[in-house]
């Protein structure tokens, strides 16, 4: 692997003017990198579902602090019974599977395109960037690159961040050219992680997982999305700099899966031999909300 230095803070500063995809669809696009999923993208991404199994990415809504579940009493219909579910959630976080939209992370006033976003986001939902014009969901090529295979513990250790370079490395291994409009499964490693002690759940201003270069390859390949199991590390490591690669949220426009769990599609890739697949991850159609829980899947 080629050595790797990280950029400078000014390299940094430098990222919403060197990579900023504001306007590359025109000053009133809202869709940001789902643009990269042409009709062309999606028809050679469905000819990768042959054999029909399907793989779900998504973790368990297990009770939890963020999770507010209740099975409430059966109710009595003439003979019958039906027994009914209350759950209400806080999705954003470490815990649950959703998708965020445009509308979530802002960076110095601004979110995608150039919107404010005290005038974006109000109480009866967001009149920019929210996830209605995603209803439709992800429908593309997936790639799964497996970073923590070659980690010495089996996963990304805080302060040894995933780097562009072991992207490239990881695609590498797996036979797999990342392509506009891809959707990028990166596996740090987080069931190894939490078995080794530390639930990263419990983990808020210090977490392991992918550097805010990483941002520089997202821009490069023209990703349509990511589905990744620890996000971005905290502390970023730059002054000013509270988020890392959600910041490809305002300024790439980019689609965010958080909290995936790709142990399954690990076990499906190298049983299938082949790390592709058709992705596909429908949210709820929330009007107005900055994302939603979803269950993305990989169809072989």
């Amino acid at each position: 692997m080629p050595e790797w230095k990280p950029p400078t803070q000014a390299e940094v500063e430098s990222y919403f003017t060197r990579l900023n995809n504001w306007g590359r669809w025109g000053n009133d696009d809202q869709r940001g990198t789902l643009n990269f999923i042409t009709p062309e993208k999606q028809a050679a991404a469905l000819a990768l579902a042959r054999g029909g199994r399907v793989v779900s990415l998504a973790r368990d809504i297990t009770p939890q602090p963020a999770v507010d579940y209740h099975m409430l009493h059966p109710v009595q219909r003439g003979r019958s019974k039906a027994a009914v579910d209350y759950v209400g959630m806080v999705y954003h976080g470490v815990t649950v599977t959703h998708m965020d939209a445009l509308c979530h992370v802002e960076y110095k006033g601004k979110v995608y395109n150039n919107r404010s976003f005290e005038e974006s986001v109000r109480f009866g939902g967001a009149t920019w960037g929210a996830l209605d014009v995603w209803f439709d969901g992800v429908v593309t090529r997936g790639v799964l690159l497996d970073v923590a295979s070659t980690r010495e513990e089996g996963y990304v250790k805080l302060g040894k961040p995933v780097t562009p370079p072991e992207l490239d490395a990881a695609a590498a291994r797996a036979g797999v050219t990342v392509k506009s409009g891809d959707v990028v499964v990166i596996r740090s490693g987080r069931e190894a992680h939490d078995a080794a002690g530390v639930s990263t759940a419990s983990l808020l201003d210090e977490r392991p997982g992918l550097h805010i270069s990483c941002l520089e390859w997202l821009r490069e390949h023209d990703v349509a999305c990511v589905a990744w199991d620890m996000l971005d590390e905290r502390p970023v490591g730059y002054d000013g700099f509270d988020f890392g690669v959600h910041l490809g949220i305002p300024l790439l426009g980019l689609c965010l899966i958080d909290n995936v769990n790709p142990e399954r599609l690990v076990t499906a890739c190298a049983e299938e031999q082949r790390s592709e697949f058709l992705f596909v991850a429908l949210p709820l159609r929330i009007p107005g909300s900055t994302g939603s829980p979803c269950q993305p899947v990989a169809i072989f």
